[in-house]
């Protein structure tokens, strides 16, 4: 059994696998706690599969040193695990994929070649902060269930508002100001929804523009964020926009700790 750690800057994502089967996953949240792995091995080892092998990327992964809980342990470059995991778990050999942590990084499968093109500071840290701005106590949790409520034609200024005349080209409900018509009266729900759609909406077409340049229509979109109800809606919309694929594979907070494990 091996264990993938991917250490980033909120939160520490376990995945459990032996080859390619996954066994178990889990989320801490903070910083990294070598106690808490060492619980997690004593409860994951059974008379058949014992852990044999740690492995560490993310951010995280840089300060802590030599081998973990007496156990065998690696460190391996956190784009290298974001193209093994979906090269491997969702059988794509040509994409883009979309990595949206506390910041955002985009890596290109193109074959057996996995590189990195570059990233951006406007991700998930940037979302769950204001977030907590705008609704101070406000977890992970709220703004999950929050932004499954709102209505972004409260809070984001669209084609339909300002232009009167038909564009065949464009949706009418196409975004034209992110949080053009937010205000102090506008609902925690709708505020929420706004936020999504502002970081998802923008990194969805950072990522087509990076794919023309190389000719690539498929992105797969993984991290934290990307497991939250909206963002499916918000990449449909930029789908039918542009005419590219966004694909958001299964537990997709967990494919760069499955990419680790794999390599």
């Amino acid at each position: 059994m091996t264990i993938g750690l991917d250490l980033g800057i909120s939160a520490t994502k376990v995945v459990l696998m032996k080859g390619e089967k996954v066994y178990d996953v889990e989320l801490w949240e903070g910083e990294f706690v070598p106690s808490k792995l060492n619980d997690y091995i004593k409860k994951s080892n059974s008379a058949r599969n014992r852990v044999r092998r740690i492995v560490l990327t993310g951010v995280g992964s840089k300060s802590v040193h030599g081998h973990l809980c007496g156990i065998h342990t690696e460190r391996v470059d956190e784009f290298m695990a974001n193209g093994k995991s979906v090269r491997t778990m969702c059988e794509q050999d040509r994409c883009i994929v979309v990595s949206i942590g506390s910041g955002v990084s985009f890596v290109m499968i193109d074959g057996e070649q996995t590189r990195h093109l570059g990233g951006s500071a406007l991700g998930g840290g940037t979302l769950f902060r204001m977030f907590k701005m705008l609704l101070p106590g406000g977890g992970w949790g709220l703004m999950q269930t929050l932004s499954a409520k709102g209505a972004l034609s409260q809070i984001d200024l669209t084609l339909g508002d300002v232009c009167r005349v038909d564009l065949p080209e464009l949706p009418i409900d196409t975004t034209v100001v992110n949080f053009g018509k937010a205000s102090q009266s506008s609902k925690p729900e709708d505020l929420a929804v706004g936020l999504v759609n502002l970081v998802v909406q923008n990194v969805g077409v950072m990522a087509y523009l990076a794919g023309k340049g190389y000719g690539i229509q498929d992105f797969v979109v993984i991290g934290r964020v990307a497991a939250l109800p909206m963002v499916r809606t918000v990449l449909d919309r930029l789908s039918d926009l542009y005419g590219v694929r966004y694909i958001i594979p299964k537990q997709p907070e967990y494919m760069t700790a499955m990419g680790a494990a794999l390599l």
